[in-house]
């Protein structure tokens, strides 16, 4: 068990303890600001058969949570702090019984009142601690007994989207199946878990030459980080106090048609782009259509308008570590087991999209709502020149020889500022407020680098999660498929003569993932379900206007149906002969 030790508890009970890891630790103080960047995964799930009902019993659930705590020991895990120390233990007792905080019935009578539970819990008290880093709500339906929601809520430093994924597949396959998996020896799971910085490919490596490599790796993120300066974002109330004031998460989303959707893919592939590639040119060219209208219309003074055309636009997103980590690990479901295995990266954009605009008197600018059209702002072939930049960024970083040294810095260097945060924030205030809480700090005096907002895009959701349960054995992901996977994780290849089911009992009616924003959040989620375009933004009500966002994303759809929702054979064709 690389990284855990055991010890014997005076009652004879075994403890397994281990530090957290860099990452995990930047999450950890994270979430002790009432629970930053708390992971929840919303679902509204439709039994199948007709008088089925007893699938969402107590007495299933228990026996699903339980099954998956002893696949996944993370979820049993606490924190415990000694001597400043800040280690995970896990206790075998806690994985197989329930604790009183562990799972949460409740009756609602809608849809929506699902939705607004989901707002309570993250506008409200922290529903975890360090005794509790994972809780499930069951919501049983009065006015459908053939529908019920599942609330996961989820410490990120101890999840992350792959770990979500395997979580929703794993709950719900085991809550259809009559049949129960053999259960991995505690051990054993825990060997898969260790924290992230134990799995680099060069742990091997001498101590000296570790040593170096993390030197010249902090070197090269130094270099950059000097590098990446200025950059701006939405209007928004920035204070001295609003990256130690707890954020008020918000989110809103948009879908595309199937139609859309389908001619939305093809065009990237046709020009050798993805959608995550394209969605930072895409959420530029919106960004700069909103401060635009904003300009014209008298609410952007000049002096900050010409401050803005002169920043660079930073956009960051998390990357998933576990390809380039143990490759041995990673085969054998490290891929897929829950635990944290992410780091950070920022990309860099051009100046914002003005184009032909900067060459017009603003009396003869042509405004279609308000706001010069994306032709004039962007044409298509600057529109993939800057999604090509965007690939070109993430290739360099992805390939670098150095790249797991150079992502572990961003980690360590926020420990202490986030730490420093929190303590501020949970100090008593005069007066019921921050210090400076209410002087609002104007784009030109925030100081860089200002991201102009965060994002990911996750591409087919389908493929990691299914729509229905339990899954058939012909998924390589299946609890029921006798063959390995690197998502698939906790449950052992099963011989060919095990009994499997056959008919699907549970259906994925709706999902949704919400995120407890870090302050001043502003994210842009990007996913493809059901064979639709789903766009969604998270954001920190307390900084950013809700209409604001709201028309951004409007911005942001439109731009993606301009751009790749239609032809531009014709505009290229044109640039072609040119």
């Amino acid at each position: 068990m690389v990284g855990w030790r055991k010890t014997t508890t005076t009652s004879g009970e075994c403890v397994y303890s281990r530090p957290l890891g860099v990452t995990e630790l930047g999450f950890f103080w994270d979430s002790e600001l009432n629970g930053t960047a708390d992971s929840v995964q919303h679902l509204r799930m439709r039994v199948l058969q007709k008088g089925d009902e007893a699938i969402y019993s107590d007495q299933n659930v228990i026996r699903t949570w339980l099954s998956l705590k002893q696949r996944f020991p993370m979820l049993g895990c606490q924190v415990e702090r000694q001597s400043g120390a800040i280690e995970f233990a896990v206790r075998q007792k806690r994985l197989t019984a329930l604790t009183s905080e562990d799972l949460t019935f409740k009756d609602i009578a809608s849809a929506e009142e699902g939705d607004q539970m989901v707002q309570d819990l993250l506008q409200g008290p922290r529903p975890l601690n360090d005794d509790m880093l994972a809780r499930i709500y069951i919501l049983r339906r009065t006015d459908r007994s053939d529908y019920f929601h599942v609330i996961f809520f989820i410490a990120h430093c101890i999840t992350d989207g792959a770990s979500n994924s395997s979580i929703q597949r794993s709950f719900f396959h085991t809550l259809s199946s009559q049949f129960d998996n053999p259960v991995p020896e505690l051990e054993s799971r825990l060997s898969m878990v260790p924290s992230s910085d134990e799995l680099a490919p060069t742990r091997h490596l001498s101590t000296a030459r570790k040593r170096w490599r993390q030197a010249i790796g902090f070197a090269i993120y130094s270099i950059r980080a000097t590098k990446m300066q200025g950059g701006h974002t939405l209007p928004r109330k920035f204070t001295a106090a609003t990256y130690r004031t707890p954020a008020r998460s918000a989110l809103i989303f948009t879908v595309l048609t199937p139609e859309q959707t389908n001619t939305v893919v093809v065009n990237c592939r046709q020009n050798n782009i993805t959608l995550g590639n394209a969605i930072l040119a895409l959420s530029q060219v919106a960004m700069t259509r909103v401060l635009y209208r904003r300009y014209l219309r008298g609410e952007i003074s000049p002096e900050e308008w010409e401050h803005r055309k002169k920043q660079p636009m930073h956009s960051g997103g998390p990357i998933n570590l576990r390809p380039f980590l143990d490759t041995q690990w990673y085969n054998r479901g490290g891929g897929g087991d829950v635990f944290l295995a992410i780091s950070f990266f920022m990309y860099t954009m051009p100046f914002m999209t003005l184009g032909s605009t900067e060459r017009d008197p603003q009396t003869l600018l042509k405004l279609v709502d308000g706001a010069p059209p994306f032709s004039a702002l962007l044409p298509f072939k600057r529109f993939i020149l800057r999604s090509h930049m965007v690939q070109a960024q993430a290739q360099r970083y992805l390939r670098h020889p150095l790249f797991l040294e150079i992502a572990i810095w961003p980690h360590i260097t926020r420990i202490e500022r986030t730490r420093l945060a929190t303590i501020e924030w949970k100090q008593p205030v005069v007066g019921g407020q921050l210090s400076g809480s209410d002087e609002n700090i104007s784009p030109m005096d925030q100081k860089g680098p200002i991201s102009a907002h965060g994002g990911s895009s996750i591409g087919n959701l389908d493929s990691i999660i299914p729509l229905e349960y339990p899954m058939p054995s012909s998924n390589p992901l299946s609890p029921s498929a006798n063959t390995i996977h690197p998502a698939k994780a906790g449950f052992p290849p099963r011989t060919s003569n095990h009994p499997t089911d056959s008919t699907p009992r549970l259906f994925v009616e709706q999902a949704r993932t919400h995120l407890h924003c870090r302050p001043a959040e502003l994210y842009l989620g990007v996913a493809t379900s059901r064979k639709l375009l789903h766009l969604s933004v998270f954001w920190d009500e307390n900084v950013y206007d809700r209409a604001l966002v709201q028309e951004w994303l409007g911005e942001v759809k439109d731009a993606t149906l301009y751009y790749l929702g239609q032809s531009h054979w014709e505009e290229k064709q044109y640039n072609a002969r040119l």
